[in-house]
């Protein structure tokens, strides 16, 4: 004989449990601020006593604007989304916010936007996204809210004068390491990089405007590359092989950590001790082995201004995109005192 299924508490449940209405127990559930305190207190430990399970779909269904916000890394190899995700997540928390989290890309090759992680997300009605990392434009996160609550943390669109963007002055940031290498005594330097949207074309703008500052226009030399520890491998090999004109480079100014750990590689499998820099400061840098002299783009403001900014949004649709640039700072370690 077949066991018959427990029934789920629903609100109604939960109403006569602690002797209010419906409609109050479904204004608790959207943290909603016309509730009491004592109310509020009641109808909560009456939910914990008899089990009752929010549904975010359907409280999502019963408000004008959920609780429930998403955020989305376009990169999840990268240790530094998470860096940025750990200081938004208890920012949108305390305002009362359920942190939906996924991939914004539909495979680890960031080929694409996941349109079925936005359509879920657009089903649950969030009331807002924090994209964190690159992206190629804001169109489809734009359609996933009404009104347009769309923030982007650490990266942006390509057109960042379009969307509310937080992130490093990556353009600053590269001319700090550029200036670095060079007080080392440093003049071929070659940067990894220019792939990966505005980010990666901010960076460009900083290291070719440090070595002009420093008349040496004669070297740039910018060899494409990602953000992934591949793409770095493999712009290493390219930039180690150089002949000629340019010849091998004595230091790579690289995109960002992971590409750096990538030329690392290569040039240890090439026994060639050269000056290397990375972008971000993930934890792995920063091993005593390894000692990357990096740029610390400050992902805890990052985070904590993105989620911010995402609230005020939310809050009042404020007018005008707002792009705050964060001042990033050099973290120097060995793998750039290396001797020439």
């Amino acid at each position: 004989m077949a066991t018959a299924s427990v029934r789920r508490p629903t609100i109604r449940d939960v109403a006569e449990r602690a002797g209010v209405s419906k409609s109050l127990v479904s204004l608790v559930v959207r943290n909603s601020p016309r509730v009491s305190e004592e109310r509020r207190r009641r109808v909560l430990e009456v939910m914990e006593e008899i089990g009752y399970e929010l549904n975010l779909a359907a409280r999502s269904l019963s408000s004008r604007h959920s609780g429930n916000i998403g955020v989305l890394v376009s990169d999840l190899h990268n240790p530094w989304a998470f860096d940025v995700v750990d200081a938004a997540r208890p920012v949108l928390e305390e305002a009362g916010h359920t942190v939906l989290f996924s991939a914004a890309t539909a495979s680890a090759a960031g080929s694409g936007v996941d349109l079925s992680i936005l359509q879920a997300f657009r089903d649950l009605g969030v009331a807002g996204l924090l994209v964190v990392g690159t992206v190629p434009d804001k169109a489809p996160f734009s359609r996933v809210v009404s009104g347009g609550a769309v923030v982007f943390a650490g990266g942006g669109p390509d057109y960042i004068d379009t969307a509310d963007v937080v992130r490093s002055d990556d353009a600053h940031g590269l001319s700090m390491v550029v200036e670095h290498l060079i007080e080392q005594g440093h003049e071929r330097i070659a940067h990894l990089g220019g792939l990966g949207g505005s980010v990666g074309k901010e960076r460009v703008k900083g290291y070719t405007a440090a070595m002009e500052e420093h008349g040496l226009g004669r070297n740039i030399h910018v060899v494409d590359a990602d953000f992934s520890q591949e793409s770095g491998y493999v712009a290493a090999q390219r930039a180690l092989g150089a002949s000629g004109r340019l010849r091998h480079p004595t230091a790579l100014a690289c995109i960002n950590d992971l590409a750096a750990l990538g030329a690392m590689t290569a040039a240890d499998e090439r026994g060639i001790e050269i000056a290397i820099t990375g972008y971000d400061n993930i934890a792995l840098g920063a091993m005593p082995r390894l000692g990357l002299t990096t740029v610390d783009p400050d992902s805890s403001t990052i985070g904590i201004t993105g989620a911010k900014t995402l609230l005020q949004r939310i809050n009042d649709n404020g007018e005008g995109f707002v792009h705050q640039p964060v001042v990033p700072e050099l973290v120097i370690r060995k793998s750039s005192l290396l001797g020439l």
